[in-house]
């Protein structure tokens, strides 16, 4: 198990939110019509994990068992343990999809146990064209025509092979059109879902930069969103018009510069280079000096 249980959760949540059989074409899986999603949790088993990673329900009746992997499986005897307890609960049959996201250039697919004859399916990422998925998101955002299916593109390229962009060129790169997404919402859930899946291998610093794009977009959001509450409320009290404009105008310039100010904090705490944040929020450099130099005192 390579991925933490609440980040299957994710993954599995948006898979069968999306067009099915496009999304799971994006990481390799063909032929694929997911209906719903349907519990992992197994019987407990000593020795044995008691779930597997993401049960997704098909359009034919199968199950589909997508297992996450940052290592090369030695062998399949933890997945066939899976999939003989997932065959019991649900009385299905099991089609098994191990996703590799490390650069493994090949694993074992096939276990022969005399009378059991077992048998998965290995996608590696690691093959698939990281550059012409960036590219693709690049010209769907240019035109406003992002998707389900980009999301999950965008959400999985990390771990694709690049040869026009080094691997932290593609990083910042992916940082770049999160937040470029127009709706805030669908930029914490990207960077949320990358932090889940490639947490484990990502350096420190990038996973600062995902929390970066969090923290801002989810602070601001509320800072604003209060701010603006605030004012209209005091300006329909007072009854004008043009106390309103007015109040709320000057409320929001008050709240965003509170709120990038606290941003600045917060990357400042979580180690950001100071140039970094000046960049990011838009601050002079020497207030978020100042901020700096209150932190250290």
């Amino acid at each position: 198990m390579d991925i933490a249980r609440n980040s299957n959760d994710i993954v599995a949540r948006h898979l069968a939110g999306a067009v099915p059989h496009e999304v799971l074409e994006v990481i390799g899986i063909r032929n694929a019509y997911v209906t719903r999603v349907l519990a992992a949790d197994l019987p407990r088993v000593e020795v044995w994990q008691d779930f597997a990673d993401i049960l997704l329900e098909l359009e034919d009746g199968r199950l589909l068992h997508l297992e996450f992997q940052t290592t090369r499986e030695p062998n399949l005897y933890r997945f066939l343990h899976y999939d003989a307890a997932i065959a019991e609960k649900y009385r299905r049959k099991v089609r098994t999809v191990v996703l590799y996201t490390a650069d493994i250039p090949n694993a074992v697919e096939e276990l022969d146990a005399g009378t059991i004859q077992y048998r998965v399916e290995n996608v590696y990422l690691n093959r698939m064209d990281g550059d012409g998925a960036l590219d693709t998101i690049i010209r769907h955002l240019a035109v406003d025509e992002w998707s389900e299916t980009d999301r999950v593109r965008l959400a999985f390229t990390f771990h694709m092979r690049f040869e026009k962009r080094t691997r932290d060129e593609a990083f910042s790169e992916i940082v770049g059109l999160i937040q470029q997404l127009p709706d805030r919402r669908e930029q914490n859930y990207i960077a949320a879902l990358i932090l889940g899946f490639s947490g484990r291998v990502l350096t420190s610093e990038q996973k600062e930069r995902l929390k970066e794009v969090l923290g801002m977009t989810d602070l601001l959001r509320e800072l604003l969103h209060d701010m603006e509450q605030e004012v209209r409320e005091k300006a329909l009290k007072e009854g004008l018009e043009q106390g309103l404009q007015q109040g709320l105008q000057q409320g929001l310039q008050q709240g965003l510069h509170q709120g990038l100010k606290q941003v600045a904090e917060r990357m400042l705490r979580n180690g950001a280079a100071l140039e970094y944040v000046v960049k990011m929020t838009g601050l002079p450099k020497s207030e978020v000096e100042e901020i700096q130099r209150n932190l250290t005192s």
